[in-house]
């Protein structure tokens, strides 16, 4: 299961990082591109942060499995 889980935050991490190098490479032509591209860059974060509070939880057992 941790390798799962750690799996996931690996993906998430490699595609903010893919989305960062796209928006540089192309250059932000309009400030609508960048809030959603930033937008979508703040939602990883936020699954990201989830993520590693679950696991938390899951430690100190405050989540069982199922």
């Amino acid at each position: 299961m941790e390798r799962l889980i750690q799996a996931i935050k690996k993906n998430i991490k490699d595609h903010k990082q893919e989305l960062s190098k796209n928006l540089l490479g192309k250059g932000v032509e309009n400030i609508s591109e960048f809030k959603r591209v930033y937008g979508y860059a703040q939602g990883l974060d936020k699954a990201f942060q989830i993520i590693n509070e679950t696991i938390e939880k899951y430690k100190k057992g405050d989540i069982e499995d199922e």
